[in-house]
C-alpha cells in the first residue's frame, strides 16, 4: 500500500550527509510502479537525509519524497525512507561489513517479522511489531532496503537525550515482550534461526580490530571517569580488563545456554528504534513499531533489557523502578507466550531476576560502549569513521562524548547501581 497522500515539508536534517547518486527517480520508478496504485509518471524527486548527525551511526538513511501523476492526472506525493551501507573503502565500512548487520536485517525483513506476525494473526490478534519493507537489493553494486515512511502516519521518536518516562518505558518493554514471545514460539515451530543470528559482532573475524582500539579507548575511558565526580572511584578502576580478558567475557556471554529460555534479541534496543503514534485528540498512544534490526541475535531476552534500560530510561526512575519494569516485561510475555501455544518452560518472575543478575555485565557492556554515543548532542563530528579512527584528535573527540554533561548523569546513578547487580564481577 502506498504511503499516505499528504503534502509534507522536506526538511533536511544533515546538510554534511553524502547522498548517493544512484538514489534517483529511475531507481525509484520499479518501485512507485509496484506501490502506487494507477502510477503513471514522476513529476518531482528529492532526497535528503533521514536523520539527524549522532541518531545513526551504521548506515546511510535517506528520505526521499516524490510527487507522482497518476493515470487519472491526479497528483500525489509519497515518500519512503531508503536504507544503505556506508560507503566503502573506509574502516568504518568494513567493521559495519564484518558485523553482518545487512544481510542480518535483510532476512528479518523478508523472513522472519512476517512470520512471526502471521503467528499472531493465527492465534487471533493482529499485533505489527515492524514497518513494510517494499524493496530488498543484495547485489555486488549496492545493497538497500526500501522502507515506508513511519512519519507520513505520524510516528514519532521521542527524544533521545531525555530518555523515556515510565509509561513509555513499559509500552516498549511490553513491545520488547511481543517480539521475544514471537521469535521463541517461531524457533520452535520452524526451527533454528539462520546461522548469522547465533553470531555475535564480536568475533574472531572482528577481533583485530577491536585489539586495535582497546587501549587508547580504554585509557580515554578511565581518563573520561575520573572527571566524572564517581564516588569510590577505585572499585572500578580494580575492575579494568586487560583485552584478552574483555575478549573472552564477551564472546562467553554471547553463548547461549540451551536449557535457558531464549529469544531473538532486537539487539540494539534505545530511544531511536521503537516509534510511536498518537491520537490527535487525546494524545494517547495508539501504536508503536520497532525499528533497525542489524543487531538481532539468539540468545537471553536480558541482553534486550539491559541495553533498554542502560540507555533509553530516565534517569530518575531507571533505578528506582528496575523490579517493576522487569516484572512489566515479565507479564506481557507470559501472556504472548501463552497466547502462541508456547510449549516449553515459561520463565518464572523469580527466574527472569535470576538471569538478569547472571548477564548483568550486559549493563557495563552497554554503558562503556554505545550509551556514550546515544546521549551525546546532535553534532556532525558524530558518526562510525569518528567511533572508529585512531590518534589524538580522535581521543579527544571520544573525551568530549564521555563527558558530556547528559551522560556523566546518567552514569553517575546508573554505574552504583549496576555495580551492585554484579555487572563488574567478570
Amino acid at each position: 500500500m502506498a504511503p499516505n497522500s499528504n503534502d509534507t515539508e522536506i526538511i533536511n536534517p544533515n546538510e554534511y550527509l553524502s547522498i548517493p547518486e544512484w538514489i534517483n527517480e529511475a531507481y525509484f520508478t520499479p518501485i512507485l510502479e509496484k506501490d502506487v496504485e494507477n502510477f503513471k509518471e514522476t513529476s518531482k524527486f528529492k532526497a535528503v537525509a533521514a536523520t539527524a548527525p549522532g541518531e545513526n551511526y551504521t548506515s546511510i538513511m535517506v528520505r526521499v519524497v516524490i510527487d507522482v501523476i497518476l493515470t487519472d492526472g491526479a497528483a500525489k506525493q509519497v515518500s519512503y525512507i531508503l536504507k544503505t551501507v556506508l560507503e566503502s573503502g573506509n574502516q568504518s565500512s568494513e567493521f559495519v561489513k564484518s558485523m553482518n548487520l545487512f544481510p542480518k536485517e535483510m532476512k528479518m525483513y523478508s523472513d522472519y517479522l512476517a512470520k512471526f506476525e502471521k503467528l499472531y494473526k493465527e492465534a487471533g490478534v493482529e499485533i505489527q511489531l515492524a514497518p513494510k519493507c517494499l524493496h530488498c537489493e543484495d547485489t555486488p553494486e549496492r545493497t538497500v532496503l526500501v522502507m515506508e515512511d513511519l512519519s507520513r502516519e505520524k510516528f514519532k521518536n521521542m527524544d533521545r537525550l531525555k530518555g523515556f518516562d515510565s509509561k513509555y518505558s513499559r509500552l516498549v518493554l511490553e513491545k520488547l515482550a511481543e517480539l521475544h514471545a514471537a521469535s521463541a514460539v517461531c524457533d520452535e515451530v520452524n526451527g533454528p534461526y539462520d546461522e548469522i543470528f547465533h553470531r555475535s559482532f564480536i568475533s574472531d573475524a572482528n577481533k583485530h580490530i577491536f585489539a586495535a582500539m582497546y587501549p587508547s579507548r580504554t585509557h580515554t575511558w578511565f581518563k573520561a571517569m575520573r572527571e566524572w565526580g564517581l564516588e569510590e572511584m577505585e572499585k572500578f578502576e580494580e575492575k579494568k580488563l586487560d583485552f584478552e580478558t574483555y575478549y573472552n567475557v564477551n564472546i562467553n556471554i554471547n553463548k547461549v545456554n540451551p536449557d535457558e529460555f531464549n529469544v531473538l534479541n532486537h539487539g540494539d534496543m534505545w530511544v531511536n528504534n521503537i516509534m510511536f503514534s498518537h491520537d490527535d485528540e487525546n494524545g494517547d498512544v495508539k501504536k508503536s513499531l520497532l525499528v533497525d534490526f542489524q543487531l538481532c541475535k539468539w540468545g537471553s531476552p536480558t541482553q534486550d533489557l539491559w541495553y533498554f534500560l542502560t540507555t533509553s530510561v530516565q534517569v530518575d526512575i531507571r533505578a528506582q523502578e528496575f523490579d517493576s519494569f522487569i516484572a512489566t516485561y515479565h507479564k506481557r510475555l507470559v501472556e504472548c507466550l501463552k497466547l502462541l501455544k508456547y510449549s516449553k518452560k515459561i520463565p518464572s518472575l523469580k527466574e527472569m531476576h535470576i538471569m538478569m543478575i547472571k548477564n548483568s555485565y550486559w549493563a557495563q557492556f552497554t554503558a562503556m560502549s554505545v550509551t556514550g554515543n546515544i546521549l551525546f548532542p546532535n553534532d556532525k563530528d558524530a558518526n562510525m569513521e569518528n567511533m572508529l579512527k585512531m590518534g589524538p584528535e580522535a581521543d579527544a573527540f571520544r573525551h568530549k562524548v564521555l563527558t558530556s554533561p547528559v551522560f556523566v548523569n546518567s552514569m553517575l546513578q546508573w554505574f552504583p547501581f549496576i555495580y551492585n547487580k554484579g555487572a563488574f564481577d567478570v
